[in-house]
């Protein structure tokens, strides 16, 4: 009956000496429990045996699976795929009228427009940002070259979300938000301002130009395709163009 009671006693060992949950011998302890509880002593009571730390582990994540469902186990079939009604479905982007076509291939177009003009209109006003803040050319040149860091990492964002969201939201809320941090630069008090600024503004405006090449995929056919990527490449290219000759070059007199 001593040999039994000392074997239940649970085994404890020194904070200074532990080193994380020792599994291995809470599941001897549990075998040595159970079998004790099988056999007891001299008509003694059944010990209650105590549940290890790795059995209450699995049981956790058996009752996580627990949940079912009645067409868990049901193959999906055609009828419940979300489609177009057929190749002539009225709401499939390639089926919408020309006007519709050409006019969101036209705002499209501007708002890329927009994003790339915002990467050359800062060129003309280097030096007047470096005597304004008093910095060097170099320093000032930041603002520019951390616009184009934000239009490098921000594709990475953009174009996945357009894909689960959608094109429209993948572009419009970016679009603006990078117009706010293009008026904090207007804005701006010091010159960490104007870097910081003009890095989420390249990040947030890199949308449109992730994603408009994705909008003309979707609405014009493999035929008439190639002539809206032609507009929509001379307004990628017109924006640091108009950006870079723009009237405000910082010289006052």
């Amino acid at each position: 009956m001593a040999d039994t009671k000392e074997d239940t006693e649970p085994i404890e060992s020194s904070n200074s000496d532990y080193n994380g949950p020792d599994l291995e011998k809470q599941d001897t302890e549990s075998q040595s429990l159970h079998s004790s509880t099988s056999h007891p002593v001299n008509g003694s009571a059944p010990i209650r045996r105590r549940v290890t730390r790795t059995q209450s582990l699995t049981r956790r994540n058996t009752h996580r699976n627990l949940f079912t469902h009645p067409l868990a186990h049901v193959k999906t079939t055609d009828a419940e795929i979300v489609d177009f009604d057929g190749p002539d479905d009225p709401y499939h982007p390639l089926n919408w009228p020309f006007r519709k076509k050409v006019i969101t291939t036209l705002l499209y177009g501007l708002t890329t427009m927009g994003a790339t003009w915002a990467s050359s209109v800062y060129s003309p006003a280097i030096q007047q940002i470096a005597g304004q803040y008093h910095v060097g050319t170099e320093v000032s040149l930041l603002g520019l070259t951390f616009l184009l860091m934000g239009f490098g990492l921000g594709p990475l964002l953009w174009a996945p979300l357009s894909e689960v969201y959608g094109r429209k939201p993948a572009v419009l809320i970016p679009y603006f938000i990078a117009a706010c941090f293009s008026f904090g630069t207007a804005t701006a008090k010091d010159i960490q301002t104007i870097l910081i600024t003009r890095f989420f503004a390249g990040l947030f405006g890199s949308a449109p130009v992730t994603n408009t090449g994705g909008v003309l995929g979707d609405i014009w056919a493999p035929q008439e395709r190639g002539t809206a990527i032609v507009g929509y490449a001379f307004a990628v290219v017109g924006g640091p163009t108009l950006g870079a000759s723009s009237p405000f070059n910082g010289d006052k007199s």
